[in-house]
């Protein structure tokens, strides 16, 4: 997916939400000087870069190429990051207790197991950890897209998308799909809308 169609998108319309969901990810995670902070699928880097100044910053992806990206990117700013190529599905090589934050932001929707990789978050999360989960909401998503389509403006808009669901997600997520993966293993503390097009969520393990 990532030599294909690299995300996220940095050019009109989509590139605009993109920078507010961003923002919104950094604002519940509230990320302070002494925390260490680990992005699962982080791709090549683009959030993990806003995450404000912390004791340790550490990106995992199951592609090897967008750590290469993030890698570039992070020894351009001269910043410390830690990165691994990691399938968050099967597991995360860490301990318990190891992070005090854990961003997990448009990656459900991607992997064929969500419920699998939300254990493995839960499975080194304590009761302290803030967990910041976002997802694409689907339905609204698809629907602006063919309104700009028929209108001839979805390319000059959304320059670079796809006209339906994307091609790379393996599920059509909402607010109510989300509650249903995360019930019984996490608890709500903050929720975040991104434009009616993302939900955000801060999360602590039950």
């Amino acid at each position: 997916m990532y030599l294909s169609h690299p995300t996220p998108y940095a050019r009109g319309l989509a590139g605009r939400v993109e920078r507010e969901r961003v923002r919104t990810v950094i604002r519940l995670a509230a990320v302070r000087p002494g925390d260490a902070v680990l992005e699962v699928g982080c791709e090549s880097g683009t959030l993990l870069a806003a995450v404000p100044p912390c004791r340790r910053l550490v990106g995992v992806d199951i592609s090897a190429r967008a750590l290469a990206d993030a890698r570039a990117r992070f020894e351009r700013a001269t910043r410390a990051v830690e990165l691994y190529q990691v399938d968050a599905e099967r597991g995360l090589p860490f301990a318990r207790g190891e992070f005090d934050v854990v961003i997990c932001s448009e990656v459900l929707e991607h992997v064929r197991d969500p419920v699998a990789t939300l254990a493995h978050i839960r499975g080194i999360a304590t009761a302290e950890t803030r967990i910041v989960v976002s997802i694409p909401i689907e339905g609204p998503k698809v629907w602006v897209k063919k309104v700009l389509d028929r209108l001839g403006l979805l390319d000059r808009l959304l320059p670079g998308i796809e006209k339906g669901q994307s091609e790379w997600h393996a599920h059509a997520l909402s607010p109510e799909t989300l509650d249903e993966l995360v019930s019984g293993s996490f608890v709500y503390e903050g929720v975040r809308g991104v434009w009616g097009l993302h939900f955000v969520a801060l999360l602590h393990a039950k």
